[in-house]
C-alpha cells in the first residue's frame, strides 16, 4: 500500500466558495460606500442652508438689507439652489413678532428645509 500524499493546497471548491463569500461582501461594502457619500452630501446642503438662514436671520434682526414686504426670495449665487421665505407672526407681547424663516433647497416633494424662528419689536420690521 501507497501512503497517500498530503497536499497543502486548496481544493477549487473552498477557492469557490471564498470568491463567493468576498464578491458578495464587496458588494454590500459598494451600497454602504455610496449610502456614505448620498448622506455626506445630504448633511453638506443641511449645513450650507443652516449657514444661509443664520445670515439671512442676522440681516432682519439687524434691519440689514430688509424689506418687510419681500416674504421670499432666492440666495445669489455661488448659492442660487437655496430659496427662503419669511413669515411674521404676532405674539402676546406687544410690539413683538414672531419671524419663522425657511431656507428650502432641492425637490418641493421632498421637503428639504431648514427653519430658524426668531423674535423682532416691530418697529423695526
Amino acid at each position: 500500500m501507497r501512503p497517500q500524499s498530503q497536499s497543502g493546497g486548496f481544493t477549487l471548491l473552498e477557492v469557490m466558495v471564498a470568491l463567493a463569500i468576498v464578491g458578495i461582501v464587496l458588494v454590500v461594502m459598494l451600497g454602504l460606500v455610496q449610502r456614505n457619500i448620498l448622506l455626506n452630501d445630504h448633511l453638506q446642503q443641511m449645513t450650507r442652508a443652516t449657514l444661509l438662514a443664520k445670515q439671512r436671520m442676522a440681516e432682519i434682526e439687524g434691519g440689514i438689507n430688509r424689506d418687510a414686504t419681500q416674504l421670499q426670495g432666492e440666495f445669489i449665487a455661488p448659492d442660487e439652489e437655496f430659496r427662503w421665505q419669511m413669515t411674521y407672526t404676532p405674539t402676546p407681547i406687544i410690539g413683538v413678532q414672531q419671524v419663522d424663516l425657511d431656507v428650502l433647497w432641492g425637490d418641493e416633494a421632498k421637503n428639504e428645509r431648514v427653519t430658524l424662528t426668531s423674535f423682532v419689536k416691530m418697529a423695526e420690521l
